[in-house]
């Protein structure tokens, strides 16, 4: 049942995409007017959304890539505000908790391995699975991780991190840090991947939905590397990615998934004994997104491209990829008791209230792909 908070966002965004600017701000002014941030933390997560039109409203010079906002809006990097989420918000650190199990199954038993990481950011889930291969006494004995980011400070943070777990744990360990975005690798890293030690497990968390469109009527980007992993030959490939269409949703659909999603988000946040300072960055970096997802006017600059679970796998399907089975099995120890987790084909979703926010998808080859 919408309210009139609900309503008025609505309203907004209808206004806002009709060029109607005075209509717009008047119907926000409105909507702020019903607003209690101070003392409600719902009214806080409608100022998010109203704070993502204001910034439509502005064009080209409002909404800002979430990954450089930090420039403009003096808060932390986006990144380290990531490593905050994942320490507070459970919704993160089970997805981190599934995924680290279903890849220690595929690494464990080898004598030698490597990983492919797309998106390994500082390096912390894989320091996390160093950790757990080794208290599972499943560690192999070389293992090369192959960090594919485009942020040259967190591959070098990631390098020092792992090669610090690694003596820790006592395994010997080669990295290569590639400085690029996944869909920028030239041909010749790919023909180089080839040649990796195997077997090769690839993971992918929170990073494939930064993939950007392609030209139309080309290619989709997305199914290209979708692809191009798929040609090494991984044993098997692990995805984590929220469980939202923020893609191909038109601007005022694009608005009701993120309000479902983010207020899902924010009320699990509000149920946490979370420091206050902690809860405001947490909530900074979901409103970076919010921003991107709302309040961005040129398509084509927008970063936070979410999809469901059942396109991703469409995705998997066409390269030749099919669900693992045994899904059900994949429970990791210590996951936080306000979420809850779904094991479906392939799929283990993190659930909030029994709704699906984020996936944790496990695919293998398909036989005779």
């Amino acid at each position: 049942m919408r309210t009139p908070k609900d309503e008025l966002l609505l309203q907004a965004m209808d206004h806002a995409l009709s060029a109607r600017t005075m209509e717009t701000v008047e119907t926000l002014a409105a909507l702020y007017r019903l607003l209690d941030v101070e003392r409600c933390s719902e009214d806080e997560n409608y100022g998010v959304f109203a704070t993502a039109l204001t910034r439509r409203l502005e064009g080209a010079a409002g909404a800002l890539h979430p990954y450089r906002a930090s420039e403009v809006d003096g808060g932390g990097r986006q990144i380290d505000l990531f490593r905050q989420l994942m320490e507070h918000l459970p919704l993160a650190s089970a997805a981190d908790a599934v995924a680290n199990t279903l890849l220690a199954g595929f690494l464990r038993g080898h004598e030698e391995a490597t990983l492919l990481d797309v998106g390994i950011g500082q390096g912390r889930q894989e320091c996390n699975l160093l950790r757990m291969l080794a208290k599972a006494g499943a560690l192999p004995k070389h293992l090369s991780v192959v960090g594919v980011d485009p942020c040259g400070a967190s591959l070098r943070e990631a390098h020092g991190a792992l090669m610090s777990v690694a003596q820790e744990v006592g395994v010997s360990l080669a990295f290569v840090g590639l400085e690029s975005p996944v869909e920028d690798l030239d041909a010749a890293v790919w023909s180089a991947l080839r040649g990796v030690r195997r077997p090769l497990v690839v993971n992918a968390a929170f990073a494939l939905h930064h993939v950007v469109d392609g030209a139309p009527g080309g290619p989709e980007p997305r199914d290209v590397v979708l692809g191009r992993i798929a040609a090494l030959g991984p044993v098997g490939v692990v995805l984590c990615e929220p469980h939202v269409d923020h893609h191909r949703a038109p601007a005022r659909e694009r608005l009701a998934n993120a309000w479902h999603h983010f207020s899902r988000v924010f009320q699990l946040l509000d149920t946490l004994a979370v420091p206050a300072g902690e809860r405001r960055a947490i909530k900074r970096f979901f409103g970076r997104e919010v921003d991107d997802i709302v309040g961005t006017v040129n398509e084509s600059e927008r970063c936070e491209r979410h999809e469901t679970s059942l396109v991703w796998w469409e995705r998997l399907r066409k390269a030749g990829l099919g669900p693992k089975g045994a899904m059900e099995a994949v429970c990791p120890p210590g996951v936080h008791p306000a979420v809850g987790l779904r094991a479906e084909e392939g799929t283990v979703g993190i659930t909030f209230r029994d709704d699906v926010l984020v996936a944790v998808l496990a695919a293998v080859p398909r036989e005779g792909a």
